[in-house]
This record gives structure tokens, sequence and C-alpha cells, in this order.
């Protein structure tokens, strides 16, 4: 029996029932969000921002859940998916909700001003610069997210290391930038139903390429916990 389940063909029938439950999961806690997707597909004029604002809050902690239920897949091989999912998604559902909050909150201030002055004053550029802080806040959000799924740090340290590993770490982020553009063009052509799949797929490679950083993380610490006065 020990045999089958070494057999690399139980590894990636594994990893792809996990791919699965994890893209279902994630998106019975956004039935809010894919809901008014397909409403705004439907009749684009009814459209309401203040709504959507309202549909994205629960995206934060599923997606907190996912990277946690991921990582662990990759690390651990063989896990019962479900009850990972959910006892993540209950245990860090706070620090997870105010980290996203954060972003959210931000991104849309930068949103309303991009829009704003992409109208009325295209010819300043500011809107160019208010984009890239965009992008900026969303990639090192992705960076925070992935240390958090593994580590329990403070609001505010996790920030830090998540701007001090995106600088770090220039190849890995420009990699998410590509990964982030991609799935945006993805998320334009494809149907609603192959939407829930586009959060485990970016979160699967971004998973992959922060593994570096959880070791180093992790070095340092054991370092502090053997040199504590250090």
């Amino acid at each position: 029996m020990k045999e089958f389940y070494d057999k690399p063909i139980y590894a990636i029938t594994n990893y792809m029932i996990g791919f699965c439950l994890s893209s279902i999961y994630v998106a019975i806690c956004n039935i809010l969000l894919i809901l008014l997707l397909i409403l705004t597909v439907i009749s684009p004029d009814n459209f309401n921002f203040f709504l959507l604002f309202i549909c994205l809050i629960p995206l934060g902690p599923s997606l907190g859940a996912l990277y946690s239920t991921i990582g662990k897949i990759i690390r651990e091989k063989d896990i019962y998916f479900s009850s990972v999912f959910w006892n993540s998604y209950k245990k860090n559902f706070f620090s997870n909700l105010k980290l996203w909050l954060i972003e959210l909150i931000l991104i849309t201030i930068f949103f309303i001003d991009f829009r704003y002055f992409y109208v009325n004053m295209p010819q300043t550029g500011i809107h160019i610069i208010i984009a890239l802080l965009m992008i900026i806040l969303l990639v090192a959000g992705l960076y925070a997210f992935s240390i958090n799924s593994r580590f329990e740090l403070k609001l505010k340290d996790l920030l830090m290391l998540s701007l001090y590993f995106m600088i770090k770490k220039f190849p890995t982020t420009i990699l998410k930038i590509i990964v982030l553009v991609l799935a945006y063009y993805l998320l334009k052509s494809v149907s609603i139903v192959f939407l829930i799949f586009v959060p485990s797929i970016v979160c699967t490679i971004f998973t992959y390429y922060d593994r570096n950083i959880f070791l180093e993380i992790e070095d340092k610490f054991t370092s502090s916990a053997q040199n504590p006065l250090s």
C-alpha cells in the first residue's frame, strides 16, 4: 500500500484534488463577488462601486486560507484539504482581514484618484504614478499574505517584511507582476465557470517562488531564538 502512495500518479492526483477543492472553497467564500460579476456582465449599467467594495471584503481571508492550504500541499504532499483550508480560514481570519482591509481601502483611494486624474488631468502624468503605487501596493500585499500564511507577525512587521522582500527578491516581484497581468487578461477572456480556478493558479505559482523567503525567515527566527540577547 505504501508503494502506491509513493507513486507519482498518486501525488499528481492529490495535487489536482487539492487544487480543485481549494478553488471551490474560495468560490464559496466569495459567492457574493461572483454573483456581482455575473450581474455586471448581464447588465453593466447596474454596476455599483460601493457594492463591489463590500463584496471584495471576504476575498482577503479566503486568499489567506488558500495560501496556507497550497503551501502545506507543496510542503507535505498529502493533507486533508478541507480541514486545512477551513481551519486556516478560522485561525487567521482576523489577521488576514486586517491586512486585506488596509490594502483594499488604499487601493480604492488610489483607484478613485487614478480615474480623476486620468479623466480630468491626463497631461500631468499623475495617473501613471498612482497606477505604479497601486501595483506596488498589490504586489506587497501578495507577499504579505504569503508570509502571513506561515508566520505569526505583528501587522507592522508583516508589512515592513513584505516591502523588504519585494525589493530584495526583485526578479520574483517582476514575475508576480507578469503573472498578475496575464491573469487579468485571462479573467477578461474566459467564462465565469473557469474564473474560480484563477486564484488557485496564481497562488500556486507565487507560493512555489516564495519558498526561499520562508526559509530565510525561518533561519532568522531560529537565529533569534538561539541568540536572544544579540
